[in-house]
């Protein structure tokens, strides 16, 4: 009794070469970054309440779910810079993480801020600094969180731990560093310069993903809201002068003649 065998060979499937891919059809794609182009993936934001600073930015408003990084000298004004933000950004609490100063309520209140979602949290070291940020980062019921970088000095990783935790996010995660730090590498997507001047408040975006800085960026000045803006005194408002009287140099002013009478 004779057993036949059958050998069967089997030869590996030759893959097909792959088709090839248009130029053209790698330029369409939304994930792609041409260096001069601002087109990108579109993102979520918020609108900024600055109309000149809207313009400015890929995503015409403050991007969510993105590190925002705020450099300047000292107390600036953060609230001008992003009051009109944090009051469209519903529901959600706005925390405050370290802030330079107690705020203040009243002005709070009469720019229409609900102090019910205001939470003010105080992490003067670095290493309670780094974990607040980051969960509230992380926390779907936080809006926005501000954030004032402690004395202590904040290395690349660092900041790359409060870049994630806010892409984990869907808030408006802002972080304000000192001037010095402008010149030093950062993960942040979106960095800002800002320093209050005699017009208003003067803001330089230096940094911002999705937009090739091909000349040196412009500043903007943000004018004061007109509640900030300085009045006359009251006396110059609610008095008239009389006809007889003679005016003085500044307006609404009288000269009162002290002469003795003859």
């Amino acid at each position: 009794m004779y057993i036949q065998f059958l050998l069967v060979t089997i030869m590996p499937a030759i893959p097909e070469s792959p088709r090839p891919v248009l130029l053209e059809q790698l330029l369409r794609r939304d994930d792609l970054w041409r260096g001069h182009s601002r087109r990108f993936t579109a993102q979520p934001s918020v609108d900024t309440g600055h109309a000149s600073l809207n313009g400015e930015l890929l995503h015409k408003g403050w991007p969510l779910g993105a590190l925002v990084e705020i450099c300047q000298r000292g107390f600036q004004g953060e609230w001008q810079l992003f009051m009109p933000a944090l009051l469209a950004l519903h529901p959600g609490l706005i925390v405050l993480l370290n802030p330079p100063a107690e705020p203040f309520s009243q002005a709070l209140l009469q720019a229409g801020m609900d102090l019910d979602r205001l939470v003010v949290i105080n992490a003067p070291d670095k290493t309670r600094f780094l974990a607040c940020f980051t969960e509230l980062a992380r926390t779907s019921g936080c809006g926005a969180i501000l954030g004032w970088q402690p004395r202590d000095h904040f290395t690349y990783t660092e900041v790359r731990k409060c870049l994630l935790a806010a892409s984990e996010g869907a808030g408006l995660p802002i972080l304000f560093r000192p001037s010095a730090v402008q010149q030093q590498s950062s993960p942040a997507p979106l960095r800002l310069f800002s320093q209050v001047v005699p017009d208003g408040l003067e803001v330089t975006v230096f940094k911002q993903k999705g937009v090739l800085q091909r000349y040196q960026p412009r500043p903007l000045v943000l004018p004061l809201p007109p509640a900030w803006q300085g009045a006359p005194p009251y006396h110059v408002l609610d008095r008239q002068p009389h006809p007889d009287q003679k005016r003085g140099g500044v307006p609404g002013t009288d000269i009162v003649d002290i002469r003795e009478s003859s």
